[in-house]
């Protein structure tokens, strides 16, 4: 392989990930939820705790399956949630933000309640209302 060759390979690798780190970024930040926070009440289905983000499968009576995101998992461990914190069939509360996709069931969540116990995700993002 040629020097330019080689050069627009790596020009052209160098470019794809730093598209998709921004992308990522884009994701995991907060413009695709409402600014408003909402509660949504429901039973959990699914836990996942992992990258890139811990996530809820919770069912609602009325709306069906929600996917309900928290923090990158080291925020979310210190926050005291683990994979041990919620499990298939516990009562859950989640305050958050809502998608802003017409219909799309996400949320990200800035405090969840588990039974009895509650987890603040984003305590700087929490608004008492």
């Amino acid at each position: 392989m040629g020097a330019h060759r080689f050069m627009d390979a790596v020009g052209a690798g160098l470019l794809a990930v730093l598209l998709g780190a921004s992308s990522a970024a884009a994701h995991h930040g907060w413009s695709w939820a409402e600014g408003e926070q909402s509660e949504l009440r429901g039973t959990v289905r699914e836990v996942y705790v992992g990258y890139p983000h811990p996530t809820l499968r919770v069912e609602t009576p009325t709306d069906g399956i929600w996917t309900v995101e928290l923090s990158n998992p080291g925020q979310t461990a210190r926050a005291g949630f683990s994979d041990a914190s919620a499990r298939a069939g516990d009562r859950v509360v989640a305050i958050g933000n809502r998608s802003l996709t017409q219909g799309e069931r996400r949320m990200k969540a800035v405090r969840i309640t588990v039974g009895e116990r509650t987890y603040d995700i984003y305590p700087d993002r929490i608004r008492d209302n």
